[in-house]
């Protein structure tokens, strides 16, 4: 009698444990997301970013992220995301594409990514041929080459790379240590406050 007294025992904890653990971790909201490192989720599909970090990583991927976003970060290619309003994207792949409303930051490495986004407090450009459209930037640098950036108002620019074409209305001020850089713009700054590189070919306010 007490060997099964203990082996009904032993069943009952082994069902125990099995239970408790398919109660943890896994993905929430009907398996729409799954949580990766640190706070972020996953979003391949698209949803609300309900204020959390999002990771998109599964390449061509095309997403919506509604709601008010942390941290976007791509790290994968060929993803087409449109993000509304985040605290900051960061692009790690390459021939992606973002549109936005309203970001913190915006970093771009990889190769031939694009981001429209139309007001941004800091531009920073590290990758190869990327092209970034925008209205508003507070800051923008560009340490990649082979870059495009046009914006139509601009606080401080830094550009340390090399055989970039920036287009800008109006620019507060302008540091270049890269060489064979195109900059145009219409207001603002009347020179560059450093030009240490060769080769620049610079349109200031009435050139």
């Amino acid at each position: 009698m007490s060997v099964t007294r203990q082996s009904v025992a032993v069943a009952v904890l082994i069902s125990g444990a099995v239970a408790l653990a398919g109660c943890g971790g896994g993905s929430t909201g009907g398996g729409s997301t799954s949580t990766v490192s640190g706070s972020a989720v996953e979003l391949n599909s698209g949803g609300d970013c309900a204020g959390r970090d999002v990771i998109v990583d599964r390449d061509g991927a095309v997403v919506v992220l509604d709601g008010e976003c942390g941290t976007v970060t791509i790290e994968a290619n060929g993803v087409s995301a449109n993000v509304a309003t985040s605290n900051a994207v960061v692009v790690n792949g390459q021939d992606t594409n973002v549109v936005g409303g309203q970001t913190g930051t915006l970093t771009i490495s990889g190769r031939s990514n694009s981001a429209t986004i139309d007001v941004v407090e800091s531009i920073d450009v590290q990758g190869n041929a990327v092209t970034v459209l925008g209205k508003q930037a507070g800051r923008i640098s560009v340490s990649g080459s082979g870059n495009s950036v046009t914006v139509d108002d601009s606080g401080a620019m830094t550009m340390s790379g090399n055989d970039n074409f920036v287009r800008a209305v109006s620019l507060d001020s302008l540091e270049l240590t890269g060489s064979n850089n195109s900059v145009d713009w219409d207001s603002g700054a009347p020179a560059p406050s450093v030009d240490t590189g060769s080769e620049n070919r610079l349109t200031p306010p009435g050139a």
